[in-house]
């Protein structure tokens, strides 16, 4: 079993997600020449799920740490819009689906969408939904460049626009509601989304143009790390997302670059960054809870 305290990715045939809405640039990072061109939406990175578990080190992630991972952490590229969505909220047992989003690439004016846009009424909303409107001009636009940081709460209603690549951390549950898919054939599911979501919701949102700081949610906590030294000793896995410039990831006896692209897993205890000036860095934990599956 490996030892190692910093993990890399090895994803598999049940972690790469070919979707109608997928760009390019999974397929050239994670997939090789067998699906060069294909339109693969989402890499599971770090991902415990039952069906869909990743691999580190040539064995199941969670033999390597001896216990669910508790978090997901994705890939996504777009080359289309995703459907507008909802995730539910934290039931008894059950966790719900906080995300976070960290934009690594964007096309000239790449947008998400989350919560009401200022003026929609949740009336407008629902009579919108119920006539099948498309719906991304009731929602709050958020244009996002290389560094934007999305924390999306559980319930909100949202959407990920074209032409960007993002890296996700998650509560570990799969569970989506659409409200509208722009006319593609996949199932939608309005009447559950609405008894879902909370239309007062929307996000938290973090611009590389500001001060770095910490954003925290119910669940998922977010440092955003700019060049220097930081040192950490957290009781949980971290999730370690290199965002620009050069950088190291270092603990007693290991040293590991930190890569465009390229996710990290730290297993609990003692390990720096060394960020390069100018460089960016997002680490995220996720604090599962009394919900999250045993």
């Amino acid at each position: 079993m490996s030892t190692a305290q910093l993990l890399r990715p090895e994803p598999g045939p049940t972690t790469l997600k070919i979707t109608r809405w997928g760009g390019t640039r999974l397929a050239a990072l994670r997939g090789g020449a067998e699906l060069r061109g294909q339109a693969v939406g989402e890499s599971w990175e770090f991902s415990t799920l039952v069906g869909h578990e990743s691999e580190v080190a040539g064995q199941p992630l969670s033999a390597v740490l001896g216990a669910p991972l508790p978090f997901l952490a994705k890939l996504i590229d777009t080359a289309l819009p995703l459907s507008v969505q909802v995730h539910p909220g934290d039931e008894p047992g059950v966790p719900g689906k906080e995300e976070a989003w960290v934009v690594l690439a964007a096309d000239p004016g790449a947008h998400v969408w989350v919560g009401l846009a200022e003026g929609c009424t949740p009336e407008e909303f629902h009579r919108a939904v119920a006539a099948g409107e498309p719906l991304l001009i009731l929602l709050r636009a958020i244009p996002v460049t290389p560094g934007t940081v999305v924390l999306v709460p559980a319930r909100t209603v949202h959407a990920i626009g074209s032409g960007i690549l993002l890296a996700e951390i998650q509560q570990p549950r799969d569970c989506t509601y659409r409200f509208h898919d722009h006319g593609s054939d996949r199932p939608i599911q309005p009447e559950q989304a609405l008894a879902t979501v909370d239309l007062a919701a929307t996000a938290q949102v973090w611009q590389p143009d500001q001060p770095p700081t910490t954003i925290t949610g119910r669940h998922i906590t977010l440092e955003i790390l700019a060049g220097g030294t930081h040192e950490r000793d957290p009781a949980g896995p971290s999730l370690i997302i290199p965002v620009r410039g050069r950088g190291d990831a270092i603990t007693r006896t290991e040293e590991q670059p930190l890569d465009l692209g390229e996710l990290l897993l730290a297993r609990p205890g003692p390990w720096r960054l060394e960020l390069a000036p100018g460089s960016l860095c997002v680490v995220g934990q996720v604090d599962a809870g009394a919900d999250a599956p045993r």
